[in-house]
């Protein structure tokens, strides 16, 4: 069981407070029906930088094995504005209407295969049901991976009504060459979702480069993207990714609540932007 002193997490501060002047509040997810809840809600903040720039939407990822305690992390995500992103292949036992009955914030719905991460221990089509339920609370977004059945995607898509698709793309091995980043993302492009994700393995700087590149790519053909890399060697990515215009930055409260290598805990990602001055 994890304990709230496992992490240096201040109490009553905002993760984006270092950018007061510059914040304004938005409506809760941008379209996904999000619900207030009647105690304790909060409108998520986005963080605006200088003119001209694009907001920068930090996203709580929540990794616990009771549906408990994942509501509970998703709720103190939303009282420090931001979004939550429950992570349901971490769970020992799938508990929908508990973690999403009521929306207090932004949230978007994983079910990670293991093949890109995730911990699901199910069949497939047991997997793939849970998002198709998940539906009904109508969650901010749904994460959904390019390898699953395309036919599948499709359907879903149809169904989702106000939640936005996010179609989500990870390569644990590293980042492939430009040419097939490319061919990658112009593949993506071509199908339906409402935000593209494309995470790689940094193994060098210049694979950084690469990938934060498809950022301003989709921001000239008018898509959302979330792209940044994964590792040591990644993690600044993830901070240079939210300046460029991804669509989410990812950080937990602390450090045993990551769901990636490289991600930077929410304090660490509020003292970086305040040294920065966005």
């Amino acid at each position: 069981m994890r304990s709230e002193k496992d992490h240096a997490w201040e109490e009553g501060a905002s993760p984006l407070l270092p950018l007061t002047p510059f914040l304004r509040t938005s409506e809760a997810g941008g379209g996904g029906g999000v619900r207030q809840e009647k105690k304790g809600g909060q409108r998520a903040l986005e963080a605006k930088g200088p003119a001209g720039a694009p907001p920068v939407r930090l996203c709580v990822p929540v990794v616990e094995e009771s549906a408990r305690r994942a509501r509970g992390v998703y709720l103190r995500a939303a009282r420090k504005g931001c979004w939550a992103e429950l992570r349901l292949d971490y769970l020992e036992q799938v508990d929908l209407r508990r973690l999403l009955g009521t929306l207090p914030g932004p949230v978007v719905v994983t079910n990670r295969h293991p093949a890109e991460g995730g911990r699901w221990r199910g069949e497939e089509a047991a997997r793939l049901k849970v998002l198709e339920e998940a539906l009904a609370f109508r969650p901010t977004c749904v994460d959904v991976e390019w390898r699953t059945e395309a036919g599948w995607r499709r359907e879903l898509a149809a169904a989702k009504g106000p939640t936005r698709l996010i179609l989500s793309w990870h390569d644990f091995s590293g980042t492939p060459e430009e040419s097939v980043l490319l061919a990658q993302w112009e593949a993506m492009l071509a199908a339906e979702a409402d935000i593209l994700k494309m995470v790689t393995l940094a193994r060098t700087p210049e694979d950084n480069l690469r990938v934060l590149g498809l950022i301003p790519r989709a921001r000239a053909a008018g898509r959302e993207i979330i792209a940044f890399c994964l590792g040591p060697a990644g993690t600044w990515s993830r901070v240079a990714a939210a300046f460029l215009g991804s669509y989410l930055t990812y950080a937990p409260f602390h450090r045993k609540g990551a769901s990636a290598p490289g991600q930077l805990t929410v304090n660490e990602v509020r003292r970086i932007w305040r040294l920065l001055r966005w």
